[in-house]
């Protein structure tokens, strides 16, 4: 017989109170909502904790990855904390975009790699953006990629597939910090220097699968300068796919957050803009209810839009597979977002 804790967990969270449930009614009850929710987040993810820096960025080299000319640069994000990035030239898939100004593309990764994997795994969409004019940018993670932690660093297959996630929540949660805070901060933190850059005609977007989903949900969730948002294989309720499968990696874990709101508040507070969600219907992180656990928290964030008048979004794209890109609907959701600006 086992004495466990979590059922408790299970039950306490079924009979909680949201501090910031979404309730707006009108515009500005909206903003004022947003406004308390982030200001809530950005403590409790300790993004409140993180410094400010210039970025002091630097051209390392050029790789080739999947028959693609990619850029390798890397920003300070904090004074003593650097982010490498993969930056792709449109004109490599489009020569007519020389010379022009671009919207840009942020591509965050995933689990099981960093900035190489995005390119390799979803090699379409990156071509089609670039070809579409994007100047796309593929950023590491803290703790993926080439941000690995000791023992993770290495370049065997195994050693590359791996995160630093559990190290750093471990370390960091004790100085009032998490994992998906600094990763958005990092974020933040690179669209100041992409957005300045003489090229950039000042339309951002980002988009990613699974942790890159998560990433591009709480980046576009913060700052209202993502114009268009794309998540594939994150967008659910907490309760099923965090509380009831706890062994999902540490960067979903943050102080106080079910207590706070739950994924249908972070859909919320990136409305009116532009918002695509691809999920699977064997994707197993979508819980016990499977899509339903999915659909209800799209029912919360579908409020703020119907308040904006924007009924086209969220667009909820279904696929019969399980955790995995499948990308139907993206490029055209993307020219439509840069059209509407």
């Amino acid at each position: 017989m086992y004495y466990t804790t979590l059922e408790t967990y299970k039950k306490k969270y079924q009979h909680r109170s949201l501090t910031h449930a979404y309730s707006a009614k009108t515009k500005e009850e909206h903003e004022v909502w947003k406004k308390s929710l982030r200001d809530r987040l950005w403590e409790i993810t300790g993004m409140n904790k993180c410094v400010y820096c210039e970025p002091d960025a630097q051209y390392l080299r050029t790789d080739c990855v999947n028959e693609l000319i990619a850029e390798y640069w890397v920003i300070k994000t904090e004074p003593e904390i650097e982010m490498p990035f993969y930056l792709l030239r449109p004109e490599q898939q489009n020569p007519d975009c020389k010379q022009k100004k671009h919207p840009i593309l942020i591509v965050p990764h995933g689990h099981g790699g960093g900035k190489e994997s995005t390119i390799q795994s979803q090699t379409k969409f990156i071509r089609d953006a670039l070809e579409d004019g994007f100047l796309l940018v593929c950023p590491d993670e803290r703790g993926s990629g080439d941000r690995r932690e000791f023992p993770e660093q290495g370049d065997e297959p195994e050693k590359i597939r791996m995160n630093s996630h559990r190290e750093l929540l471990q370390v960091c949660i004790g100085f009032g910090q998490s994992v998906i805070g600094m990763a958005v901060w990092d974020l933040m933190r690179l669209a100041d220097y992409l957005l300045a850059l003489s090229e950039s005609n000042g339309f951002l977007a980002c988009a990613g699968m699974s942790g890159g989903g998560q990433q591009t949900v709480w980046f576009s969730a913060m700052d209202d300068r993502v114009k268009a948002a794309i998540t594939s294989g994150y967008f659910y309720g907490f309760k099923e796919s965090l509380i009831e499968l706890p062994q999902n990696c540490a960067c979903n874990f943050i102080p106080h957050m079910f207590e706070t709101a739950d994924m249908g508040e972070l859909g919320a507070l990136i409305a009116p803009r532009p918002f695509f969600v691809e999920s699977g219907e064997k994707d197993g992180l979508n819980g016990k209810s499977g899509l339903n656990n999915v659909t209800t928290q799209l029912d919360v964030t579908r409020k703020a839009y119907h308040i904006f008048n924007e009924n086209a979004y969220p667009i909820h794209s279904i696929h019969s597979g399980g955790h995995q890109w499948v990308g139907t609907g993206m490029r055209t959701f993307l020219i439509k977002a840069m059209e509407k600006e």
